[in-house]
């Protein structure tokens, strides 16, 4: 959540706010269709993005390195993709649309290339996009290609999904294992939908199809699942997601290796409505956004998953 002391209210409701990975900046998606980039320090405004004709829902950035800087996903079903080509010289470099308002966005991990997924509508399909380098030839000049690949992951409507971390886990294991892994894992990504069904997906390289692994929840009456977020692995040889629910509850699902079973590890609750979630790079806080203004912190230790503080505190 952004902090209240940005000048924001006079764009209208505020539907996302996301900062870049260096804490530098701060991009921002309003009712009024635009896109804004803010000082995370002074809290200037550095620029307005323009492109959407309707509310801005979503914004996501992108690792350093890539040929884009952030996404943009809105009401209407447009999706643009923005690059920074100079610093403070943004463009719109591709736009396509999703059936119905983007409901989830995330940029895969820096190490498979530029990848996004997204989806929209009430149609359960992930729409995989992928940037491919064009060489030059006698009837075409060199350039950039945009390919859109989808599958369906659901029955009805995606309302969150998160992308696996790059490294093998067992690559952070020790013994044989270790020895014969390979040093990137193969993409995968956990989706959510809107009658609670959370599934673990898996792409082939070879055949680029994507495979369902283990339906975490099966699709079911309770409370709805408000998001879901993929631990990074940082020295853990195994892997977990994270799972909140409208009702206050969080839940930790690991898979130890890949190929067994997921399991629910954990699951505590928290006072109020429990609505997005997100990772500390390391993967050693677990932060939980509750309500409309508060943040809290959570972190593993002996006695299983206690809370560490409030985003803000002296941790």
């Amino acid at each position: 959540m952004a902090p209240l002391d940005f000048d924001m209210a006079r764009f209208g409701i505020l539907h996302d706010a996301q900062y870049e990975s260096s804490g530098q900046r701060l991009a921002t998606a309003s009712e009024d269709g635009v896109v804004r980039i803010w000082n995370s320090e002074q809290h200037d405004l550095l620029m307005e993005l323009r492109a959407h004709k309707a509310a801005v829902l979503l914004i996501a950035w992108a690792g350093r390195g890539l040929h884009a800087s952030l996404v943009s996903g809105a009401a209407d079903g447009s999706v643009v993709i923005w690059r920074e080509d100079k610093h403070g010289q943004w463009n719109a470099v591709h736009h396509f649309f999703v059936k119905g308002p983007a409901t989830a966005v995330s940029f895969c991990p820096r190490e498979y290339g530029l990848l996004m997924a997204v989806s929209g509508g009430d149609r359960g399909e992930v729409c995989i996009i992928n940037r491919k380098e064009v060489t030059a030839s006698p009837l075409l000049p060199s350039g950039e290609q945009w390919i859109s690949k989808g599958f369906m992951a659901h029955d009805d409507g995606i309302i969150a999904l998160s992308w696996a971390p790059s490294a093998c886990p067992a690559t952070l294991a020790a013994g044989p294992a270790a020895a014969r892994a390979a040093a990137r894992g193969p993409r995968r990504i956990v989706t959510a939908s809107t009658s609670r069904s959370v599934k673990v997906w898996r792409c082939d390289d070879k055949t680029d199809t994507w495979s369902e692994q283990q339906e975490l929840i099966a699709k079911a009456q309770g409370p709805a699942v408000r998001d879901v977020a993929w631990r990074p692995n940082v020295g853990i040889p195994s892997c977990s997601i994270a799972l909140c629910f409208e009702d206050g509850s969080v839940q930790v699902w690991m898979q130890q290796i890949e190929g067994q079973p997921w399991n629910c590890q954990a699951s505590w609750d928290v006072d109020g409505d429990a609505r997005r979630l997100c990772w500390s790079a390391a993967g050693t806080l677990l932060a939980v956004s509750v309500g409309v203004n508060e943040s809290i912190l959570f972190k593993e230790g002996a006695a299983g998953w206690l809370e560490a503080g409030s985003v803000g505190e002296d941790l």
